[in-house]
């Protein structure tokens, strides 16, 4: 398989053009540390329709369109986790030695549309921006639910920071919280504990949230052992929903976070048609929107008094 590296000093990007255009690994260049998570299990391979997603999996960020779970709706079949995962897409570069940009694009199956990303580097930062375009190339109009999927890794005192109050619990345990609860305050649930930070694998333990009111669109994961912070900034007008999925050894021994910024609420398209939060498309229309994702060597949240210790310049 080829790789698409983009690379500016202080940070490398690594793409996978046939395996779902997925950014495998996101490497600050001094410490050489990847923010993205890898599975230790499952190599990295190409990925094809019809392929279970799990079991496939290797870790990285993915986009998830036009479904999360599989379904059928009017007799038409949307496979797991959607079709931009599986398969190859198209790719070009551009350099001009002080910007580079890697461009992606392809039609998906399921659904008359035409997906494409820009992601851009200008040398000797540490942020990448992503300028996304969906286009519907049909007479009629679409329904989709749109999910970045990306999967951090979760070391000593890892920290998730999330401009909302209040979260849904959506996944088939209730994690850390009551058992049979449906919703918390965030970060500091009514028991007291601080559900951003993130505990470790003998946890044995699986969480899915949802937030119920973004103030803003960004979330950060930080890494105070590292000195490190990975910054993602979103649409919250596009990515209404964000989801944070915890494996702390819950899932197949896993030990990993995912955020998931989303255009809808968990679950499926046809959950989402059903629950009103699947997002549309008219007919010819398209849908532009600008994500970014920084790493930080320092980061202060919005609830006074709370800094991640020990973020300082790494030499």
């Amino acid at each position: 398989m080829q790789l698409v590296c983009l690379e500016g000093g202080r940070l490398r990007a690594v793409f996978v053009p046939d395996a779902g255009a997925k950014l495998l690994q996101l490497i600050d260049t001094r410490s050489g540390q990847n923010l993205l998570w890898q599975n230790p299990r499952v190599p990295l391979a190409r990925t094809y329709p019809g392929a279970p997603f799990d079991d496939v999996w290797c870790g990285g960020w993915d986009e998830l369109f036009p479904t999360d779970y599989p379904c059928t709706i009017d007799a038409c079949s949307y496979h797991d986790h959607g079709d931009l995962w599986n398969g190859s897409w198209e790719w070009s570069l551009t350099d001009d030695h002080s910007t580079a940009a890697a461009s992606f694009s392809r039609q998906t199956s399921s659904v008359p549309c035409r997906v494409s990303k820009t992601v851009t580097l200008v040398k000797d930062t540490r942020k990448l921006t992503f300028d996304h375009c969906i286009e519907n190339l049909s007479a009629a109009e679409v329904r989709f639910m749109w999910n970045l999927h990306i999967a951090h890794p979760i070391l000593a005192g890892t920290r998730v920071h999330l401009p909302v109050s209040s979260m849904a619990i959506a996944g088939p345990t209730s994690g850390r919280l009551e058992k049979n609860a449906k919703r918390t305050s965030w970060p500091l649930a009514s028991s007291g504990l601080d559900l951003s930070r993130l505990p470790d694998a003998s946890a044995n333990l699986l969480e899915f949230l949802c937030a119920e009111d973004l103030r803003d669109g960004w979330c950060v994961v930080a890494h105070p052992s590292l000195g490190l912070a990975l910054r993602l900034e979103f649409d919250p007008k596009v990515f209404k929903t964000p989801w944070l999925w915890g494996v702390f050894g819950g899932w197949r021994g896993h030990h990993f976070l995912l955020t998931e910024p989303c255009t809808s609420l968990p679950g499926s398209l046809a959950d989402a048609i059903q629950n009103g939060s699947a997002a549309r498309l008219g007919p010819g229309e398209s849908l532009r929107t600008t994500v970014s994702v920084e790493i930080l060597n320092d980061f202060v949240s919005d609830v006074p008094g709370d800094r991640d210790p020990a973020v300082a310049e790494i030499k």
